[in-house]
């Protein structure tokens, strides 16, 4: 959406810092003067304080019962703002300006409906006023009517030109329909009438992360912290966009500010890209509570449904990811193998529109696919409990493309954060988290704020092949030495930290004729990482980049490499189970959070428990041993096949059925 507060406290910003240009009323005594200064210098208890003494003498007086509900509005007490604008508006009815804050609180609490009546009541009284065409612009973007939004931008723009906050805003809902150019060109438009609004270049930030121009993104991120050094989340989001192209320089110092920060409980990191930075749930957990706190603002919400004994229990899943993505490649068989006389099965899908044959592929296996991309999360928690979901499994958590407003509008009874987001939510309307023992152990369970649940055997799922490319493949098709021991990893960039990283090179020094295979995320990523690796005394030719390829074609080419080396503290997921899948072996670094135990609880899983380490020093120690000891690392080969054609991981049949009582038991101790 761009900007987290959007158009609408920016511009009560603006009204309150420039009441008396807007709005002409008689001279009010020096007391309520000296509170409204103390207000704007932004001591707003102070001023409330006085503000309330006043109103004793002077009840009906609309501009006080204007700050007043100012004032309630900037300390978050919602409610009293409302009612002192209503008051407001009782006492002068042609006070528009409080017309427009109490549309914007409205907004502010998600009840956008509303908030539209109300501004257009404000255009009554007020049709040139651009801000209001602005906020109800920004009403119609949350409700997803985007021609309506633009429409509305574009009339606060002609009544004002410099209306930055529009064209910021205009940027912003051509970004959610995928006209990025001109998205570009509206934020662009925004900050060359106010070089320093910092919100603008957040937004081309954002912008600029998503369609993976990295590069553009870390110098936006730069210019927001230059001009707003405290502004939320922007240095979580510059570090991250710097791990993107495995820019090291800063990042010991940034993720010491990171950390501090946090402790603080200042909006430091959303809280997925915090994951891959530092191994402590602790601190994990603190993050997303903060962030909760921050994103969902107490309000009345919709009283949970309560569960109807039926004779099928509905379970809705809730993804951006039922399409070619690693989500669908490990759920889709449990889709395929539920139960349908015991369970009917929703897909509420919600993804960027990828045209691949995944989508079609799955659509038979629900009961019945349902696109909410064009619905608000209100909307989509309403049809949920229209239908009367049992149990709604949220896949994606605080993943891309997330939408945990519907769960916080509470979608069904019972609602799980599973498989997509390897951490706490820090949340109180997720109710469960579904783990195993490995990668939530029992003494760890104080840093989830979700109940955890238990499947007995490795949490993640995996679908088994049908297929791999027939194609032939080779080591010299991808570059590498047919006689060289080959390290990979085929994990994103930004998993790789640079304290992993000088860990391989050590590990690929000390092993004779060895060189280490990547993913090439992007050419700079790959760039910067030759430099550090020359820089560390390797040569750039003994680290080999490898393009992305269809799943199949993936596949059969692991099977090129000799060992993994994985990622710490965020573990390969689905990388790890298609690693193994072709008889890869593993070498494990396992820490303390969730997702630095994943590839743990997969090799647990295949009985190879030998590969899991708990510190650098060994880690470093079993990959150089077991590479340079051609015996060994063919037994643990032969190992590994052997145990995955005992092994369970891959047995989607069996898994289903374990999940199906893990919801059957939580539906019963529901009950």
């Amino acid at each position: 959406m761009g900007c987290n507060c959007y158009g609408c406290y920016d511009s009560f910003v603006f009204y309150l810092l420039n009441e008396s240009k807007y709005y002409l009323l008689k001279k009010l005594d020096k007391s309520l003067d000296r509170a409204i200064e103390l207000h704007k210098k932004g001591n707003i208890e102070e001023a409330l304080s006085k503000y309330l003494e006043i109103l004793k003498e002077q009840n009906n007086n609309a501009r006080l019962l204007f700050y007043i509900g100012n004032a309630y509005l900037q300390t978050k007490k919602f409610d009293l703002a409302i009612d002192y604008y209503k008051k407001t508006i009782s006492t002068d009815q042609n006070y528009f300006k409080a017309y427009n804050n109490l549309g914007g609180t409205l907004s502010t609490l998600g009840r956008y409906e509303e908030a539209v009546e109300i501004y257009k009541k404000t255009l009554k009284i007020n049709p040139d006023f651009s801000e209001a065409y602005s906020n109800l612009g920004n009403c119609y973007h949350n409700l997803k009517y985007h021609e309506e939004s633009i429409i509305n931008y574009n009339k606060a723009i002609k009544l004002n030109p410099d209306n930055y906050v529009a064209y910021n805003n205009l940027g912003s809902t051509y970004k959610e329909i995928n006209q990025n150019e001109n998205a570009i060109s509206n934020y662009n438009k925004a900050i060359q009438i106010k070089p320093d609004y910092y919100i603008a270049y957040n937004n081309l930030g954002n912008l600029f992360q998503e369609i993976k121009l990295y590069e553009n993104a870390v110098k936006n991120y730069e210019k927001v912290i230059e001009l707003k050094p405290d502004y939320k989340y922007a240095i979580g989001k510059l570090i991250h966009a710097r791990m993107r192209i495995s820019d090291w320089q800063k990042y010991e110092e940034q993720l010491n500010n990171l950390v501090y920060s946090i402790k603080k409980s200042n909006k430091t990191i959303n809280p997925f890209p915090f994951l891959s930075l530092i191994d402590n749930p602790t601190y994990h957990k603190i993050n997303a509570e903060i962030y909760v706190k921050d994103n969902f603002i107490d309000q009345k919400k919709k009283s949970k449904r309560q569960i109807i004994k039926s004779e099928k229990i509905k379970l809705g899943y809730f993804s951006p990811d039922f399409r070619n993505h690693p989500i669908l490649h490990l759920t889709k068989e449990i889709f395929q193998f539920h139960n349908k006389s015991k369970f009917e099965v929703y897909a509420f899908s919600f993804g960027p529109n990828h045209k691949d044959n995944s989508l079609e592929e799955i659509k038979g296996f629900f009961t019945k696919f349902i696109d909410i991309r064009n619905m608000t999360d209100q909307e989509v928690a309403d049809l949920s409990q229209e239908i009367g979901i049992d149990i709604a499994i949220d896949l994606c958590g605080f993943t891309a493309w997330n939408r945990a407003r519907i769960f916080y509008f509470r979608a069904a009874p019972i609602q799980i954060n599973y498989l997509g987001y390897p951490s706490t939510m820090g949340s109180d309307f997720i109710d469960y988290i579904i783990a195993d023992k490995i990668v939530i152990p029992e003494n760890e369970k104080i840093n989830y704020t979700e109940k955890v649940v238990y499947l007995p055997n490795c949490y993640q799922p995996n679908t088994k092949i049908n297929s791999l490319t027939t194609k032939e493949i080779s080591r010299i098709d991808f570059n590498l030495p047919e006689d060289a021991i080959v390290f990979c990893n085929f994990n994103s960039s930004y998993k790789i930290t640079p304290d992993i990283f000088n860990i391989w090179i050590n590990i690929v020094k000390n092993t004779p004729k060895s060189v280490l295979w990547l993913l090439k995320s992007n050419n700079t990523a790959s760039e910067n990482v030759w430099k550090t690796a020359e820089k560390k005394g390797i040569d750039r030719n003994k680290i080999i980049f490898a393009d992305r390829l269809p799943h199949d074609e993936h596949l059969k080419r692991i099977a090129l490499a000799d060992i993994f080396l994985d990622t710490f503290p965020y573990n390969a997921h689905t990388t790890a189970s298609d690693t193994i899948r072709m008889g890869v072996p593993i070498i494990a670094l396992m820490g303390k959070s969730f997702a630095s135990r994943v590839s743990a609880s997969i090799l647990y899983q295949v009985n190879m428990k030998a590969l899991i380490t708990t510190n650098t020093e060994d880690f470093q120690n079993l990959a150089i041993n077991i590479a340079t000891d051609k015996n060994k690392l063919n037994k643990i080969k032969y190992d590994l096949k052997n145990s995955l054609s005992n092994s369970s991981l891959f047995d989607s049949v069996q898994f289903t059925k374990d999940l199906e009582t893990l919801y059957q038991k939580i539906l019963n101790e529901k009950n």
